[in-house]
């Protein structure tokens, strides 16, 4: 007998639980009115007020109209090409510089910024406002002959341009 009471009241709780889903949010039973409602009051202030500014500007009618300013076209840039002849950077490379003999090197790029000697080795580095320019020599049959070029930024860790770089040696070497 209990069994089948508990089981009778069960149900009916189930029941009431899936009817009693519907509540007045989902329904928008009394919020749609009240949203309609405010809606409404919005819009008839916005026309309100539009009628009193028109009312403002008939009133003042005897002034004399003025024009309302533009916004001014803007101005096309254009870059122009210049017609000046520039040297040709990308055919400037430093291995025309390897088999050269110290003498011919100094000759052509001057007397170095620094000089290291270790042995056999000797190290003329050359010291440009883009980079700058270590050139390694090796002693062969009693003179010094350059055996590997490179070219680093000025500053540590920084990034070097090569063209500008280029541009700025061959300028010296021409």
């Amino acid at each position: 007998m209990r069994s089948f009471l508990i089981k009778i009241i069960f149900s009916l709780c189930i029941v009431i639980s899936i009817s009693a889903c519907h509540t007045f949010e989902h329904q928008k039973i009394s919020f749609q009115n009240i949203n309609e409602n405010l809606n409404q009051e919005l819009i008839d202030k916005k026309k309100k007020k539009s009628k009193i500014i028109n009312e403002k500007y008939k009133e003042n009618s005897e002034m004399a109209p003025i024009n309302t300013p533009t916004q001014t076209q803007k101005v096309k840039k254009i870059t122009l090409k210049k017609n000046a002849k520039t040297q040709n950077t990308k055919k400037f490379n430093l291995k025309k510089f390897i088999n050269w003999n110290e003498k011919k090197l100094i000759k052509k790029l001057g007397k170095s910024d620094f000089i290291k000697e270790e042995g056999k080795l000797k190290n003329h580095q050359y010291y440009f406002k883009e980079c700058f320019l270590d050139i390694f020599l090796l002693k062969k049959k009693g003179s010094y002959i350059v055996n590997y070029i490179e070219t680093r930024p000025t500053i540590l860790n920084g990034e070097i341009d090569t063209n500008a770089c280029f541009k700025e040696i061959s300028k010296v070497v021409n």
